[in-house]
């Protein structure tokens, strides 16, 4: 029978900690860090960012998983003192006694962890707070019914509140770093631009194929060497048989230190969709070392040109 109490207060004990450093860690988690981890195939990490965007599944979960805790716990203290003192109605005195340690550790000792290392902790409870997710479900869908009627009442969904207030307060984060000397102007100045390019993709930003000066893969070193001054670019697009039909890009100065007659080699074209973010291909091409890239239509055409400092330009501006 001991055993027995023992082992569902050390259960109240545990689970009262588990919700209650994940409610902190929640709270406190870099959703930055999840967005990252999610993009690169972390599936825990992708379903914590929809519980992060879905408040009332988690919320739920913490409430129904925070009252099943203290009711063992409860039941566990009262189950003691009926066996320590069968003979007297002990349950209050036996209780106040638990109540420092049931407060140290079930409630002050893990939310202090957890606020200390939200990131690290929610990750590794992860699995198991989706676990519980799932097993209390159907009180998670009567919460998002209710979720949804106060959704009709105000008008306005928690998600879009959630994504203003997301970037507002990313944008106090970068003040706040100015105000402690961790940012210059030109760094903040630099985040408001990104900020503002951020909906631009570069579909809005491509040179069409036929404002592009382009070479044939079959053009010689004069022919390149004009089409470079009159483009004023030591980068040119290479196409095949057509302009139509843009297959890659050649370096001058490397032609002309290798002292070639002719295109006997050209870089491959990258490409990106036409409705791809201004910010994701500034990116990939600063990461990749690409001068220049390729924007396809839906059925994979060639319809213009994107030049990296041509982006760069638009975000410094």
């Amino acid at each position: 029978m001991i055993w027995a109490i023992l082992i569902l207060l050390m259960l109240g004990l545990l689970l009262s900690a588990f919700f209650s450093g994940s409610e902190t860690g929640f709270y406190r988690v870099t959703r930055v860090r999840l967005v990252l981890d999610g993009r690169d195939g972390d599936f825990i990490s992708r379903r914590l960012l929809w519980l992060t965007n879905n408040p009332s599944v988690f919320v739920a979960t913490t409430l129904v998983g925070n009252n099943l805790a203290n009711y063992l716990t409860s039941f566990a203290i009262v189950l003691a003192s009926q066996t320590m003192y069968p003979d007297h109605n002990a349950e209050i005195l036996v209780s106040a006694l638990f109540a420092p340690f049931v407060f140290v550790f079930g409630e002050l000792l893990p939310k202090s962890t957890f606020n200390e290392s939200p990131n690290r902790l929610i990750r590794r409870i992860g699995p198991l707070f989706l676990f519980f997710v799932v097993l209390f479900a159907p009180v998670a869908f009567i919460l998002w019914c209710f979720a949804m009627l106060l959704q009709f009442a105000v008008g306005e969904t928690p998600l879009r509140v959630q994504l203003t207030m997301a970037r507002q307060s990313l944008q106090r984060v970068f003040h706040q770093g100015e105000m402690a000397g961790l940012l210059t102007n030109g760094q903040r100045d630099l985040t408001r631009r990104l900020f503002a390019c951020s909906n631009a993709t570069v579909n809005s930003l491509m040179r069409p194929l036929t404002q592009v000066n382009m070479i044939s893969v079959d053009s010689t070193v004069e022919e390149v060497q004009r089409a470079a001054r009159l483009s004023q670019s030591v980068t040119l697009v290479v196409y095949e048989n057509h302009r139509k039909n843009a297959v890659g890009y050649i370096s001058v100065i490397e032609m002309k230190l290798r002292e070639q007659q002719q295109i006997e080699q050209y870089c491959a074209l990258p490409t990106f969709s036409s409705g791809c973010q201004l910010t994701e291909a500034v990116a990939e091409m600063r990461e990749n070392r690409l001068p220049v890239a390729g924007v396809v239509n839906a059925r994979g055409q060639t319809i213009g040109i994107v030049y990296h400092d041509d982006l760069v330009q638009t975000i410094m501006r």
